[in-house]
């Protein structure tokens, strides 16, 4: 029986100094399986550093202080970083270039010693530090944030550069470097000057409506142009002016040299259907319709020339 107990205090006592090894030294962390080792120590007298390939949420319970650095940094599988109950880190905090980390939750940290990084997390989006009060060393933070709260904040005695391509304003922060909080130097730049997505849309209407009244214009321009061309081509058109004296004086004493030719005989007479003979003078026969009543009578007419546009009336004569 006795052998037993001493057999279990032995085993005890090596846990215990295994717990105590793990607490005093750094260590790296591979999986949640090392973390919940940790589940014992208050402190660690080491730093942590997670290990590339950790994969998956890291959450650090009943540790609440380091007395090294927490550093995870470029591990791609690591989603989510939470220690509700760290409240001092001696070292600093670095949290970089993780593409999959969207959560980072630290709800009782209150100091820094040697500074706070947290920069190129893509995924990152809101991050909050309720009852961080003070940063003895820098502070950066640098990513795709549409909000950063440090309602806390009573100082930061290294510079402290803020820099978002999200939505976040860095108006939230003015309340922090208005009470002094930011002891060194201080930088805050958001993207495109804080311009809302509404903003964006209202400016882009307006230049699609400005072109449109700009091509509007020059066109109402160019069509009055055509009409002012086409009036002046009217006006400038040359009227007929009256004839200068010497021509028409000229024109009076100009006399005809030509004399029209005389219409033959040939195109003035009208050929008759022979009824009878008549005798003419210049030899010539012309017939005459008979009603069939009155015998056929022979006519003798005087050659008086060419009659233009009347026929003479034969001279009635008995044979």
């Amino acid at each position: 029986m006795i052998v037993f107990y001493l057999c279990v205090l032995v085993a005890v006592w090596q846990a215990v100094l295994a717990d105590s090894d793990a607490c005093s030294n750094s260590l790296i962390i591979s999986s949640q399986n090392d973390v919940n080792n940790l589940t014992s120590c208050e402190k660690i007298d080491g730093s942590i550093t997670v290990s590339s390939s950790f994969n998956g949420a890291l959450t650090l319970n009943g540790v609440d202080q380091i007395q090294g650095s927490f550093i995870a940094e470029g591990v791609s599988g690591l989603s989510a970083i939470v220690a509700p109950d760290l409240e001092k880190v001696q070292g600093s905090i670095t949290i970089s270039n993780l593409d999959t980390l969207s959560t980072v939750t630290m709800g009782a940290l209150s100091q820094v010693q040697m500074g706070m990084t947290i920069t190129g997390n893509p995924e990152l989006r809101t991050l909050g530090f309720q009852e961080l009060e003070q940063i003895d060393g820098q502070l950066t933070l640098t990513g795709s944030f549409d909000s950063v709260s440090l309602p806390s904040l009573d100082q930061v005695q290294g510079p402290a550069i803020i820099t978002s391509s999200g939505s976040m304003a860095c108006s939230a922060l003015s309340a922090l470097k208005s009470k002094g909080a930011f002891r060194g130097s201080y930088s805050c730049s958001e993207a495109s000057s804080g311009l809302s997505a509404g903003a964006k849309a209202g400016i882009a209407i307006g230049v699609i409506l400005g072109v449109l009244l700009i091509v509007a214009a020059i066109w109402m321009v160019l069509r009055r142009r055509q009409k002012q061309r086409a009036l002046g081509g009217q006006l400038m058109r040359p009227t007929a002016s009256p004839p200068s004296p010497a021509l028409t004086q000229t024109e009076k004493t100009v006399t005809p040299t030509e004399t029209p030719s005389p219409i033959e005989e040939s195109q003035l007479q009208m050929p008759r259907k022979p009824v009878g003979s008549a005798i003419f003078l210049d030899s010539r026969s012309i017939h005459e319709a008979s009603n069939g009543r009155t015998p056929v009578r022979e006519y003798y007419e005087l050659d008086a020339g060419p009659v233009q546009g009347t026929h003479q009336r034969p001279i009635h004569a008995e044979v």
